[in-house]
């Protein structure tokens, strides 16, 4: 037993099929988001009638299936089996994520897209119920569509008792600097609760990679946090919002002291194309508003070492294919090469900081 919390700031639910069938209005059934299997034999999920990801060809994502990939333990669905699995780590709180849900902000029907959000949401906090103490959860949004997305989030969060706001690292072409983005972030500092941006959503080497799954998931994950910490820093988010806090989430921790030294660098050469910033950006790292979620990298004590040990969260990533239940915690506390306090922080206090649940 450990003698602090461990809070899992990025663990991961599974849409079932029937989450639409009870949750979503009965006029859009016919359109709803459908779990299927293709002619490989694997799960997909058909959304507005494209079927999401692609198994096979440029872009391939999780040939073994969504489902497959995302859900190796059935308490992604089950969430009694989910606290069991918790108890069986030593996880006391789970912030919780979806798996498809996480590109329904992608969607191109106003309509449909909002309602869809809503029925996630709503299943999520009904799922939570089972230990709403416990189980803490994070919406989906409609974010093509500001005002939805911002009365989406105000509910998920005053009603639903929400956590954090949940948005890809870029939504199409729009930055996460882009100020139509700006009132997701006042409300996020109006309510006192983070960001969470997750990798995965902006898929911008897909077209680079064919049937090469595995090259594609190394490569996109890191760099969508790269990018998303670039313009969030540089783009004058943390300037125009002193109270926003922010997690980066599921792509590692290795990426961030060779990314905030070459930004520094430029800076220091080229402060003239920041306009922006009012300081070198590696500064607005240290305030402790941006924060970096790690699965217990080998490389994480020379990480910290680099930056320190107080913007690093720690996630499970459960039940995903990459996550190391029933390990994933006890790789980390039973490392040698991390000074306890440094353990402490991880798991407890930079996560408490990030919530603003100190």
């Amino acid at each position: 037993m450990s003698d602090h919390l461990v809070i899992d700031v990025d663990g991961h639910v599974f849409e079932p099929d029937e989450l639409w069938e009870k949750y979503l209005p009965a006029r859009f059934h016919e359109r709803r988001p459908r779990l299927i299997t293709d002619d490989r034999g694997t799960t997909r999920y058909v959304i507005e009638g494209k079927v999401i990801p692609p198994g096979t060809g440029t872009g391939a994502w999780a040939p073994e299936g969504i489902r497959e990939s995302t859900t190796l333990r059935e308490g992604g669905v089950d969430s009694s089996l989910r606290l069991a699995d918790m108890d069986t780590e030593g996880i006391d709180i789970a912030v919780l994520y979806g798996a498809m849900s996480l590109g329904l902000y992608a969607g191109s029907d106003r309509d449909l897209t909002v309602a869809c959000c809503r029925a996630y949401n709503n299943w999520l906090a009904d799922w939570c119920s089972a230990d709403p103490k416990r189980l803490r959860g994070t919406p989906a949004l409609p974010l093509k569509w500001m005002d939805e997305a911002v009365a989406e989030a105000e509910r998920c969060v005053t009603e639903l008792g929400f956590v954090s706001l949940t948005v890809p690292c870029a939504v199409g072409d729009r930055n996460p600097d882009h100020p139509d983005n700006d009132p997701l972030y006042d409300l996020a500092e109006q309510l006192d609760v983070p960001l969470g941006f997750h990798a995965g959503g902006c898929r911008f080497a897909n077209g680079r990679f064919t049937d090469a799954y595995a090259q594609l998931h190394v490569i996109e994950f890191p760099f969508n946090l790269m990018f998303a910490a670039t313009t969030l820093i540089c783009g004058g988010v943390f300037e125009r919002f002193k109270r926003l806090r922010v997690a980066l989430l599921e792509g590692g921790v290795g990426w961030v002291p060779h990314t905030l030294e070459r930004l520094d660098e430029h800076y220091e050469y080229r402060s003239h194309e920041f306009d922006a910033i009012t300081k070198p950006p590696g500064e607005y790292l240290a305030e402790g508003r941006l924060f970096v979620s790690t699965e217990g990298e080998e490389g994480l004590p020379q990480v910290i070492e680099q930056i320190g040990g107080d913007i690093i969260v720690w996630a499970s990533d459960y039940p995903h294919w990459d996550s190391d239940f029933p390990t994933s915690v006890t790789g980390v506390t039973d490392r040698s090469d991390l000074a306890e306090a440094h353990k402490r922080a991880i798991f407890e206090a930079n996560p408490k900081r990030l919530f603003g649940w100190d």
